[in-house]
């Protein structure tokens, strides 16, 4: 049976705000935060009268609209924008949520992040996503499409586009934009990207299929059943390379296809919209001033598709602006002193929550504490690609990965690191609230399994392990040794600049010494720490969202199966498989495994990530929703029986998020449903589910 969504954006209220249009005419003001938008309620008749008496009218005549800010209406009535009716499409995207009110034009978003490439602005936008995460990522709704359906197998996918969608420069959005992802960028083998997951079921690439400028249908050789939640992850828009789409007007020339450039790397340098303003987007905000490594200005993109539930063009807030800071102090100074109105992203540790509130007066804003969301955080991937070959031997046996899970004394790292918040400690499981645990008893048992498993503080089990697999002290130095006598070192490979976790690593340093373990923590730039994952050439190192992902853990499999080059533990397994049934299986087999493009080896058969791969391949084909929770259950079973693969803290500690008091909209956990799931990337938030374009400033 075929199944059918669409868009809750066709309901009549947009035809009375088209009336409304036509009817409410006001005179544009100026200042930051102090613009109305159009009230929900339609004016009474004689406050509708005096308007059109009103001196509503530029010097031209030209009238101006209520629904949009005034800084737009005012570009309009001078001619140097087409009309609102002309900007938008004829059923733009509702943003309605029970927590929000009618806002006000106008104010800036200021936030500072650690991150120099500013890459983490994306976190705030979900203008490009196709599909929205919807009820705290338990549904999905309509985004940039309108509606879509699938055939009975779910190996077709039809999806439909808001006709009349705009990029940031005026120019129409298609699905030629989609194409052009896939088939000039994911789909093409020269082209630095890969092929996302999703696109790959049944061991060969989709096919996309144009049917007009508004409609896409994608074809699998085996059914697809996940498109939708697949779709509605991330934030998209290039942050993951997880779905387009692309401006192919843009970016054609500088494309070596369409252009005479000899290779990609000027594509490469102008695709990402943080990094080139010039990149015209499809997000609330478009960027229009980059001081790279200090400062992004983004202004309102008078061409977002998506309306308050008045009508209202959003985003309510006239800019957004991103200032670099240093370190984790710089950013928290900038806090206290005011010159920060926002922050959820990167993680502020729970230890600073005191000094947070007791700074909130000066700083003028307020505190919130959103769910993570994480089946157990920070975590900790273990580089089972690790190039030292003595290292590699000890980190495939059960023995040392269990040793160093039973030395982390968890409890002690929950008071200190986390003041006692929080929920179980965990090994380094899945999001609790991805469905797969939450839809049968099976599915609940096999978490707390999971979960409990090499979890209990034990150094003497710890010790008693090492001991068996001949990780000995062999010099007399206090600290224990390879088994074949030469010294071995546990480096924690830490991104300088997050302090959220850095206690807690530290505190993990002392367990792993209590048991003989020359630990430490090696703190470098995050980028960096990037390059490392993809060539496997870490020890240990940390993901700070904790191992959240979710609301299903088949979607984004780096943390189920190491998938892809940013496979949590197994990175150059990962991207073996991720390049199956691609144009680059097979090449490069004469090339050392790193160096290959990317970095890639062949998985053993006799390998766990051999069975956990051909079981995923298996259940992202699965119809059956019951029989494709087993075959992930037969995965989880994999990292009970043989794992740990990842370490864990606690499940679902709470994030620091900091609101100036002027910002408005913005939602509390008890908001949210679920509380928030504000750890993973993969949940996109804040820009998924609080919708930042709905918060507006107000003294």
């Amino acid at each position: 049976m075929s199944r059918v969504q669409t868009s809750p954006s066709t309901r009549p209220a947009y035809a009375v705000w088209v009336l409304l249009l036509a009817l409410m005419l006001v005179l544009a003001a100026c200042g930051a935060g102090d613009e109305p938008a159009a009230e929900e309620e339609p004016a009474a008749a004689e406050e509708a009268a005096a308007a059109d008496d009103s001196d509503s009218a530029s010097a031209d005549g030209a009238m101006m609209s209520s629904n949009e800010a005034p800084q737009l209406a005012e570009m309009v009535a001078a001619g140097d924008l087409p009309p609102l009716e002309e900007r938008i499409p004829n059923d733009p995207l509702v943003i309605d949520l029970p927590w929000i009110e009618i806002g006000k034009y106008g104010g800036t978003l200021k936030r500072t992040t650690t991150r120099s490439d500013f890459r983490s602005t994306s976190a705030y936008m979900y203008g490009h996503s196709p599909l929205h995460w919807e009820e705290g990522g338990t549904a999905v709704g309509p985004g940039l499409a309108r509606a879509w359906e699938s055939n009975a197998d779910a190996t077709e996918w039809t999806f439909y586009f808001r006709e009349g969608t705009r990029w940031s420069d005026g120019q129409p959005f298609t699905v030629d934009d989609i194409l052009f992802w896939w088939e000039d960028m994911a789909a093409n083998p020269d082209h630095p990207m890969a092929m996302p997951a999703w696109t790959l079921v049944g061991g060969q690439p989709m096919t996309a299929e144009k049917i007009d400028d508004y409609s896409i249908r994608f074809t699998f050789v085996s059914p697809s059943p996940l498109i939708e939640r697949e779709l509605a992850a991330f934030v998209n828009g290039g942050i993951s390379g997880n779905f387009g789409p692309y401006p192919r007007h843009y970016l054609e020339q500088f494309h070596p296809d369409y252009s005479d450039a000899a290779d990609y790397e000027e594509f490469t340098e102008k695709q990402d919209w943080w990094i080139n303003p010039d990149r015209p987007v499809l997000n609330a905000w478009m960027p229009v001033t980059l001081d790279p490594g200090n400062r992004l200005i983004l202004e309102r993109n008078p061409y977002y598709y998506v309306v308050d539930t008045a009508g209202n063009q959003l985003p309510y807030l006239d800019k957004l602006e991103v200032i670099y800071s240093e370190n984790a102090e710089v950013l928290k100074l900038r806090i206290f002193n005011g010159d920060v109105n926002f922050h959820a992203h990167p993680h502020l540790s729970l230890r600073d929550l005191a000094v947070l509130k007791e700074n909130e007066a000066n700083g003028d804003y307020r505190v919130l504490l959103w769910d993570n969301g994480a089946g157990g955080a920070p975590a900790w991937g273990v580089n089972w690609n690790n190039p030292d070959d003595g290292k590699r031997e000890i980190v495939r046996t059960v023995q040392y990965r269990r040793a160093l899970s039973h030395a982390m004394d968890r409890e002690r790292i929950r008071k200190i690191t986390f003041l006692g918040l929080g929920e179980e400690a965990s090994t380094g499981t899945m999001s609790p609230n991805s469905v797969q645990f939450n839809r049968s008893e099976r599915g609940k048992e096999i978490l707390v399994e999971w979960r409990e498993s090499a979890v209990t503080y034990d150094p003497e089990l710890a010790a008693s392990l090492l001991d068996e697999i001949d990780v000995t002290d062999q010099d007399g130095d206090g600290f224990r040794d390879l088994p074949d006598g030469s010294p071995l070192e546990v480096r924690i490979d830490f991104p300088a600049g997050n302090t959220a976790f850095l206690e807690t690593a530290e505190l993990m340093v002392e367990d792993w010494k209590a048991v003989g373990l020359n630990a430490y923590v090696n703190s470098i730039p995050g980028s960096q720490v990037g390059v490392m994952t993809t060539n496997a050439t870490y020890d240990i190192r940390l993901y700070g969202g904790g191992a959240p992902d979710g609301p299903d853990v088949l979607t984004y499999p780096a943390w189920l199966v190491s998938y892809g080059s940013g496979g949590r533990w197994a990175p150059l397994y990962g991207a073996w498989m991720a390049a199956e049934g691609t144009p680059k299986e097979g090449t490069e087999l004469d090339l050392d495994p790193r160096d290959r493009t990317p970095p890639r080896e062949e998985i053993p058969v006799d390998d766990p990530m051999y069975r956990m791969w051909e079981l995923y391949k298996q259940a992202i084909a699965e119809v059956d929703v019951a029989k494709r929770d087993e075959l992930t259950f037969q995965i989880i079973q994999i990292h009970i029986d043989e794992g740990p693969f990842l370490l864990g803290g606690i499940a679902d500690p709470p994030n620091i998020v900091v609101a100036g008091n002027m910002i408005h909209n913005v939602p509390t956990r008890d908001d949210l449903p679920l509380g928030g799931w504000h750890g993973p990337g993969v949940l996109g938030m804040p820009g998924a589910m609080t919708y930042p374009e709905v918060y507006f400033y107000e003294e």
